[in-house]
């Protein structure tokens, strides 16, 4: 009879030691879940709120008290709407909402549903603040369209750079010998690297509206050869590439039907990029040849190959890699742009295959011929009928008879 008196009085001390380690647990368990660092709402089959923790009493302005054992819809009408959303929703949704904090503020919170109530259990929502997350955001996005106003700026006074030193350098010469002739020459150069600058300008409005086309575009056969030419003697202008080195291959036969104003910007803009590329030591080779009715430009430079990020961004406009005042990133997009809008195709090649060292920039134009040649081939394709740049050259939008 002891015995088993004994034994009752060990099995009920050790009831009573069990029932106070799991009530320490579970004071320990709602400490926990009252503390958690973001808000916790659990609701029961009938809609009831039964937790209601201290961050969504932050969130809200509604103590616990207030609100564990409320119906649902008796809540401030907007949590009562987002909660209600959250909980009609499948497990593991996520539901974002701007709500009143207990100062009158906006707060951003992301609501994740729990169980659904479909089979009568209880489910949880928990409520995360991301405010902080969100004014971050809106101050980047703020700071990040200052950026773009900057670098657009930076990048229209980069595009009319050339243009602009043409200028300067002809005026020079008309300052220091300014007989008729040379004041005849320099005053119709000067007129045309103006207009070079007026068409500059349209490109980089062109470009912040992509669903543009070119409606001014004059299509003409274009001497390849002389309008590499043109475009390394106008680099050669800037004190800066005086030291530079090209090699321009192309046949001077070679024609491409291009607009002449955007064929020499788009080479300026590549030649210039190589030619810095190389640090201006080693020498820039432009090859050209004909295949299908393309012409396939190459300009070649002996830079280190580029990486893989870089050749995936390089024609995103703003990216660059220069230093920071050197670069804007908006000259390759423009290239691509007008490349483009000219019928044609550019991408880049690095390493270059037969060296394995370099970077090459592939162009790929329509071909042009001499007079019957080129009307019987792109006759139809040239919408205005304008006058050739060259002697020999004729482009009309009818075919001849």
């Amino acid at each position: 009879m002891n015995t088993l008196l004994a034994v009752l009085a060990c099995a009920v001390v050790a009831i009573l030691l069990l029932a106070a380690a799991l009530l320490r647990q579970r004071k320990e368990f709602e400490q926990a879940l009252e503390e958690l660092p973001t808000g916790l709402c659990v609701l029961s089959g009938d809609e009831r709120v039964l937790r209601w923790n201290s961050q969504m009493s932050d969130f809200s302005g509604l103590s616990g008290r207030q609100i564990i054992g409320q119906r649902l819809d008796s809540l401030p009408s907007e949590w009562a709407e987002a909660l209600g959303v959250a909980l009609r929703e499948k497990r593991g949704t996520v539901i974002k909402r701007a709500l009143s904090d207990r100062a009158g503020e906006t707060r951003w919170v992301l609501l994740h549903s729990g169980k659904s109530l479909r089979d009568g259990s209880l489910c949880q929502i928990v409520v995360e603040d991301i405010s902080d997350f969100e004014r971050l955001q809106d101050e980047l996005q703020h700071q990040e369209r200052l950026a773009s106003i900057g670098r657009l700026a930076a990048g229209v006074a980069h595009e009319i750079g050339n243009p602009v030193t043409g200028i300067a350098c002809v005026a020079q010469n008309l300052a220091d010998h300014a007989d008729a002739a040379e004041l005849e020459q320099g005053t119709a150069e000067i007129l045309k690297q103006t207009e070079r600058i007026t068409r500059t300008v349209g490109t980089l409005m062109q470009l912040s509206h992509p669903g543009s086309s070119p409606t001014d575009a004059n299509y003409t056969a274009c001497n390849l050869a002389d309008c590499i030419d043109e475009a390394i003697h106008l680099l050669k202008l800037d004190v800066e590439n005086q030291g530079g080195e090209f090699e321009n291959s192309c046949d001077r036969e070679l024609l491409v039907l291009a607009d002449s104003q955007w064929l020499l910007q788009v080479f300026l803009n590549l030649i210039d990029n190589a030619q810095t590329a190389s640090n201006h030591v080693e020498a820039v080779c432009i090859a050209a040849e004909v295949s299908d009715e393309r012409v396939r430009v190459s300009i070649d430079n002996t830079c280190e190959p580029l990486t893989d990020e870089i050749m995936d961004q390089a024609f995103e406009p703003f990216f660059t890699t220069k230093d920071v005042g050197q670069g804007t990133g908006l000259g390759l997009p423009l290239v691509r742009r007008m490349i483009e809008d000219m019928g044609g195709s550019i991408r880049l090649i690095s390493p270059i295959p037969a060296s394995g060292q370099g970077v090459r920039v592939e162009l790929v134009l329509r071909a042009a011929y001499y007079d019957d040649a080129f009307e019987e081939k792109f006759g139809e394709d040239v919408e205005e009928e304008v006058d050739a740049q060259e002697e020999g050259i004729e482009v009309t939008s009818e075919l001849k008879t």
